[in-house]
């Protein structure tokens, strides 16, 4: 299997899993629990609606079908290669609302107070230091209308497993990963709660979603599948583990479908839906 090159995994802002190819197969991948998510949110018809860090626009079809004809979305991303692939994608699709784009960042919407019915935001706070978020939150919080919706859906990469590949090896890299960024801020999703009410919203809550793959996979599965794995055992060569876990790393990076192909293969992925309310 051919994993994805560097330049599909990272975008010009430095985020990583964050390109267009990637968060294509992402999505594909774990489709059906997605729009589960989406549909989660409790987004209404003919609301004006934020996508903070929309990446290359994933969610946006099944968003303008919840809106319809009545409904608005401005889709904001900090790279900019991401919003010209959005910027393509209404071009040569019809959807169900207008769409705008704009390159901005979340830590500094470029937005007036109260422009907005609801704000939704995935996979994009675990690029933010914990004092980020805080400024993130705040500002999801100040751009919405009184009663307007929060909605951030955050991966906790803390239950990440490759099984049969024994768990403790994930727990000592994340260990050893823990002074990276992205990867502390990808193991927050159960706490955004906290950060929400921080900000002032009310009526949080949180939903979660245990997403499983087994065997037989689709074609996009183990391709994302298999991306997850060498992003991982690149990252594990960068940091001082046991010789045995760097070993079993880069067995894996070199050929991960001999881990993806065992027909007790299992991959588990965690996320949480935070919702809040601007009273």
């Amino acid at each position: 299997m051919n994993n994805a090159s560097n330049s599909e995994l990272v975008t010009s802002a430095g985020h990583k899993l964050s390109a267009g190819r990637h968060l294509d197969v992402h999505y594909l991948a774990l489709k059906d629990e997605y729009d589960a998510t989406l549909r989660a949110a409790g987004i209404r018809p003919g609301w004006s609606v934020l996508d903070a860090g929309a990446g290359n626009g994933v969610f946006l079809p099944l968003m303008a079908d919840l809106l319809g004809a009545d409904g608005h979305i401005e889709a904001l991303d900090l790279a900019e290669e991401n919003v010209e692939a959005i910027e393509s994608l209404i071009a040569s699709q019809q959807f169900a609302c207008p769409i705008s784009t704009r390159t901005g960042d979340m830590t500094s919407l470029p937005y007036e107070t109260g422009t907005f019915d609801a704000v939704w935001s995935a996979n994009s706070t675990q690029y933010l230091s914990d004092e980020q978020l805080t400024q993130a939150i705040e500002e999801f919080r100040r751009v919405v209308r009184p009663g307007g919706l929060v909605a951030v859906k955050e991966v906790d990469i803390s239950v990440w497993q490759y099984q049969p590949q024994d768990p403790k090896l994930m727990w000592r890299l994340l260990d050893a990963l823990s002074d990276d960024t992205q990867i502390s801020g990808a193991m927050r999703g159960t706490r955004l709660s906290a950060w929400f009410r921080a900000a002032g919203l009310e009526n949080v809550s949180a939903i979660t979603t245990l997403a499983e793959r087994r065997q037989p996979l689709r074609s996009v599965e183990r391709e994302y599948i298999g991306n997850n794995l060498a992003f991982l055992s690149g990252l594990a060569r960068t940091r001082d583990l046991p010789e045995a876990d760097l070993r079993q790393w880069q067995a894996v990076g070199e050929e991960p479908e001999r881990l993806i192909s065992d027909p007790d293969f299992c991959y588990r992925e965690m996320w949480v839906l935070s919702l809040g309310v601007r009273i």
